[in-house]
């Protein structure tokens, strides 16, 4: 038994010369981008300001990820969208070799100047990123992928976005 067992195993380990894979392997597929909610300014999802001249720039950050290192992605701020659809703040951040990029999407508001959140009240700021141009809210479809057969594959673009609500005071700051 054992004999038969010591002659058996060695034919497992006979080096294979074929070669199973002649064509490359294809591209990997896109992956979405991510909003790294721990790193937001302002943190949280409320946020209560006063409007009055004098008061500080209120600052929105949202530092964003994507494990496709030579995605461009786009960004958009929105202000109450329900009501003014149109983005109040464009932006790209380039490919920089990191799945954090350096760069993040950012909107400042100043209450010295006339802006969205003038009028006291809830408003909602959203941040849309995207891994592609967006037309709207809709990101455009990237490049076609070449699949090895020599036929086409479109591949998906992706968006994700994040919210604050935010409550304006009317009066100056102390």
């Amino acid at each position: 038994m054992v004999l038969a067992a010591a002659l058996a195993l060695p034919a497992c380990i006979i080096p294979q010369t074929d070669n199973i894979l002649v064509e490359p392997i294809p591209e990997a597929l896109n992956r979405p981008p991510r909003i790294l909610e721990d790193t937001l300014q302002p943190p949280g999802r409320f946020v209560t300001v006063r409007n009055g001249s004098g008061c500080p720039n209120l600052g929105f950050v949202a530092t964003v990820a994507d494990p496709d290192l030579a995605d461009t992605l786009y960004y958009d701020f929105f202000v109450d969208a329900d009501l003014n659809p149109g983005f109040v703040k464009q932006g790209v951040i380039g490919a920089d070799g990191q799945v954090v990029r350096s760069e993040p999407a950012t909107y400042d508001i100043s209450f010295a100047t006339a802006n969205p959140l003038q009028q006291p009240g809830d408003h909602v700021v959203e941040v849309l990123v995207a891994d592609a141009p967006l037309v709207g809210r809709t990101p455009q479809p990237p490049k076609p992928v070449r699949l090895p057969d020599g036929g086409t594959y479109q591949d998906a673009s992706y968006a994700v976005s994040y919210a604050w609500t935010v409550t304006v005071v009317a009066g100056a700051c102390p």
